[in-house]
């Protein structure tokens, strides 16, 4: 449970940041959905290979 709260705040961070990026690019809501979708999919693969690890 640790983890996915961990994750999800990962991601808000991500996206408050890609703000901004996104603001100096001309597209500040792309900019929040491809940094939140960069850290997400980074998040799953630590995720599994954790998993992995365990076993």
């Amino acid at each position: 449970m640790l983890k996915a709260l961990v994750s999800l705040l990962i991601m808000c961070i991500a996206a408050f940041l890609g703000l901004f990026l996104g603001a100096a690019l001309g597209n500040p809501v792309g900019g929040m959905i491809l940094t939140a979708l960069i850290a997400g999919i980074s998040c799953i693969v630590y995720a599994i290979d954790g998993l992995k690890k365990d076993k």
